[in-house]
């Protein structure tokens, strides 16, 4: 029976952990036996086209999407027998093996004598080319925002480098305004000092000169006392 049409959203558009915005692709996982069917719960390979650098996902953001593409795996149902339900009655036996393989079809053409390996391949291309395009589209959606977060980030690392570099130029003209000023300190006080050394000159001189001018007068003025 055909189920409701999943809508294949979740990955990178709803609300996430900033553990799980930063997942691109899963890590390698040893791979299965030949007879033993992989459990879809746990890591088994690479997503393909990839990233070259490797990001180490955890088993629960992992197993997140796995349900989600399980999820819309099980939407994607037609109604009747048709792959879908050959690959849920190969999966619950837990095995590759081929005399599974072959009980499975007897028991498909037992509930729909129509079904055969050629269909059943058939049916297996449209589930498989479904399940890529969602790939794609969740690989476009995850490289967009990925592209645009490191662009915000540029832009907000060259807005501060700007403004980092504008301040260490004021910094520096202060500095240089600075040791102008101290310069002009020191200057100053061999200035001040020049000039107060040659008014101390000249008080002294002043008083010099009139003790010298007023000696003479005396002398004369005694002179005329004496001698007239």
């Amino acid at each position: 029976m055909a189920k409701e049409k999943f809508n294949w959203k979740g990955l990178f558009i709803n609300d996430q952990t900033s553990e799980e915005k930063n997942i691109t692709e899963t890590s390698q996982q040893s791979q299965p036996s030949s007879n033993s069917f992989p459990e879809s719960s746990k890591p088994v390979s690479k997503f393909p086209e990839q990233p070259p650098k490797t990001t180490l996902v955890s088993d629960n953001v992992l197993n997140t999407v796995i349900e989600m593409y399980e999820s819309g795996f099980d939407s994607l149902n037609k109604p009747g027998y048709d792959f879908y339900e050959f690959f849920k009655a190969i999966k619950a036996v837990g095995s590759n093996d081929p005399s599974v393989y072959k009980m499975a079809l007897t028991m498909a053409q037992g509930v729909d004598n129509s079904v055969t390996k050629d269909t059943l391949l058939t049916q297996a291309d449209f589930y498989i080319n479904e399940i890529e395009k969602v790939h794609k589209q969740y690989q476009t959606k995850g490289n967009g925002k990925r592209t645009s977060i490191l662009n915000a980030q540029k832009v907000k690392k060259d807005t501060l480098s700007v403004e980092i570099s504008d301040l260490e130029k004021k910094l520096i003209e202060i500095q240089n305004q600075i040791s102008v000023k101290k310069n002009m300190l020191q200057s100053l006080d061999a200035d001040i000092m020049s000039e107060v050394s040659e008014i101390d000159q000249k008080i002294v001189a002043n008083d010099k000169a009139r003790s010298k001018i007023l000696e003479t007068i005396v002398a004369v003025v005694n002179g005329i006392k004496s001698n007239i």
